[in-house]
């Protein structure tokens, strides 16, 4: 884990500390850009699904790759907005300069960052805009390009869990004063020092990118943000998907509920 990172973390989000770690990892470390290589891609999702039987392995593969983001995005979304929001600075996590380490299980456990610090040569952008283009992009690029899942699928599994998470972690919009939390203090990865000037543009581009407020963060274009348009207000004030998940056509795996646009449809 990195200390300082790990420190922020609440205890509802105590499963996912250690998500992003330094160092090279153990001999089954993965480095992400080999998941562009179909037998890599392949094999990855086979050890995830070796515990869900049969069934789940000859599943319609978009519908297993979705499954296995939710698990992926889960380790990368809790550091990466606990180092923005509480600390104001970026993790170097662009998709080709960071590792991947699974559990027992096969699932996404951990994303291994360069202990030198080298990963800083593709720092991201401030704010989650960084995350967007250097990490989350390029991951739905290769996924559609794998299994031919739609991008918006996996941009509102996305959604959901920075958006929960970012709740966790207290209002970015909170933080926009910037109250000097963690000043000072850096790791090997990471991009900038932590001050309050910097928390403060973090927590505004959180904001932008997740619709809290107006604005063209995480987009290419300023009038639309992937995340953003991801989400929809959800009946109890929760920020729902637009678009179903397609969990539900896995044997054994409960839909989102609250969060579901086909259940919601189906009370209507």
């Amino acid at each position: 884990m990195i200390a300082e990172v790990a420190t922020q973390v609440p205890d509802t989000l105590a499963a996912y500390r250690d998500g992003v770690a330094e160092g090279p990892g153990g001999p089954d470390a993965l480095p992400l850009g080999a998941l562009r290589d179909e037998a890599v891609f392949d094999a990855t999702l086979a050890a995830f699904g070796a515990g869900f039987g049969a069934e789940f392995r000859t599943a319609d593969p978009r519908v297993r790759v979705s499954y296995w983001s939710q698990f992926y995005l889960a380790a990368l979304a809790t550091p990466a907005l606990t180092a923005l929001v509480r600390l104001g600075r970026p993790l170097p996590l662009a998709f080709d300069a960071v590792s991947l380490e699974l559990d027992a299980a096969g699932r996404p456990r951990r994303f291994r960052l360069p202990a030198d610090g080298s990963a800083c040569a593709a720092c991201p952008a401030p704010g989650l805009t960084g995350l967007v283009e250097a990490h989350l992009r390029p991951f739905v690029e290769l996924c559609h390009a794998r299994c031919g899942i739609a991008p918006r699928v996996l941009w509102g599994n996305a959604a959901v869990i920075l958006d929960y998470v970012a709740r966790e972690l207290g209002d970015p919009l909170a933080g926009l004063a910037g109250d000097g939390e963690g000043a000072g203090t850096t790791c090997a990865s990471a991009c900038s020092t932590t001050c309050p000037t910097a928390r403060a543009a973090a927590c505004d581009d959180v904001a932008a990118c997740l619709g809290w407020r107006a604005g063209p963060g995480c987009a290419r274009s300023p009038l639309e943000s992937p995340l953003a348009q991801a989400l929809c207000p959800g009946p109890s004030g929760c920020r729902r998907r637009r678009v179903c998940c397609l969990r539900h056509r896995l044997p054994g795996v409960p839909s989102c509920g609250a969060l579901c646009p086909v259940e919601c449809a189906a009370q209507r």
